[in-house]
């Protein structure tokens, strides 16, 4: 994988199950959003490990963002 300039060998590491935690936000306007940035694919950083000796991983990601509900002064009548 290339990053930062540099190449990088790395092995995907299969998602086995998931757990989310939304988060929410309440706005201003009233509307509350749920956001979720679930990952897609994991890969661990072949041959390298963090001060603790953890390996260290790289993950993608989508995002998705749910309108919980809508403040009454934004919502369309």
């Amino acid at each position: 994988m290339h990053l930062a300039g540099r190449d990088f060998p790395v092995t995907e590491v299969p998602i086995l199950d998931r757990k989310e935690t939304p988060s929410e936000y309440r706005l201003e306007d009233g509307t509350i959003l749920r956001f979720s940035a679930p990952v897609t694919v994991v890969y661990r950083i072949d041959d390298q490990w963090d001060g603790e000796g953890n390996p260290l991983y790289l993950v993608k990601n989508g995002a998705s963002i749910n309108v919980v509900e809508a403040g009454d002064a934004v919502k369309k009548k």
